[in-house]
């Protein structure tokens, strides 16, 4: 079978690829090992023809097997124009692909540069945030595959940086949450108390509240405590003489009260005369008006006098 798109792209035949995608040739038609046109334009180092492949719409991230992808096959042959191309942001014209992609095997661009001694590939992978601490499945990183002693070198010193970037990172983590706790203990101390959330500050409003009903209620029960009970430790008829008592003198201070300031003579004489049995009883009783409390469970609490 022919495969004359991949042929124009492996050539770099600008005018043989577009004529053929002005013909509608199909860009994702694959040869026996599974790669386009596009990946064997990247392989080759021809970056128009990758630049008229991607603006024609061809499939960017398309693997091949082992899923190498265009970024790979650039990186294996060093082609670093079309690496900067591939990894450029599509918003700017670029492929927008991403540099720290890896294939079946493990391997990412950076390290099929650094194994084959492609130092300008590699530069510009660091450039753009290849990651030098990443490793194949044989936890080998790019420095540990490279042969070439420069080349290696400088990928050690960028695994260095970044794992002091890394550490760099971590210490400013631990300084912020320090200068947190410093700052919350700074407003503790100024109130005097830690700070409540806010449902443990209305549950404490709620506490209060009900502390104070608890002891507003306890002064109503020491008050109520206080009175005297007519008929709590006496005989039923003891208690029901007492009881009528109370109320007679009761009516007694109340006729006085409404009779006072009348005239003079006998009815004024009698009136204070009527009145100061009454005043008697009042003075002898406590302040508080007694609860009468008689012992209903007997049958027979009428007065036996």
């Amino acid at each position: 079978m022919a495969f004359p798109l991949h042929n124009a792209a492996r050539n770099g035949d600008v005018a043989g690829l577009t004529a053929q995608i002005g013909e509608g040739a199909n860009l994702e038609l694959r040869d026996p090992q599974r790669r386009t046109a596009l990946h064997l334009a990247a392989w080759a180092g021809h970056v128009d023809c990758v630049k008229a492949l991607v603006a024609a719409g061809a499939q960017v991230a398309a693997s091949a097997q082992d899923d190498m992808n265009a970024l790979h096959f650039a990186a294996t042959k060093g082609n670093a124009d079309v690496i900067k191309f591939l990894l450029r942001p599509t918003n700017e014209g670029g492929g927008g692909m991403k540099v720290n992609a890896k294939t079946r095997i493990g391997v990412n661009a950076l390290m099929l540069a650094a194994k084959q001694g492609h130092k300008e590939a590699a530069a510009v992978l660091l450039e753009r945030k290849a990651d030098p601490a990443a490793t194949d499945r044989r936890g080998l990183t790019a420095a540990e595959m490279c042969k070439d002693g420069e080349l290696k070198a400088q990928l050690q010193e960028a695994l260095e940086a970044r794992n002091a970037s890394t550490a760099g990172n971590a210490a400013d983590a631990a300084k912020q949450q320090q200068k947190k706790q410093r700052n919350l203990k700074k407003v503790r101390d100024e109130d005097g108390r830690p700070q409540q959330p806010a449902a443990a500050a209305a549950a404490a409003g709620d506490a209060q509240q009900a502390a104070q009903g608890a002891a507003e209620g306890g002064e109503e029960a020491e008050a109520a405590a206080a009175a005297p009970a007519i008929g709590a430790d006496l005989p039923p008829e003891v208690a029901a003489r007492l009881a009528r008592e109370a109320a007679e003198a009761d009516a007694a201070a109340a006729a006085a009260q409404a009779a006072g300031g009348g005239g003079e003579g006998p009815a004024a004489g009698g009136a204070a005369g009527a009145a100061a049995p009454a005043a008697a009883a009042a003075t002898a009783r406590p302040a508080k008006k007694p609860r009468v409390m008689l012992a209903c469970e007997d049958e027979d609490f009428e007065d036996q006098d």
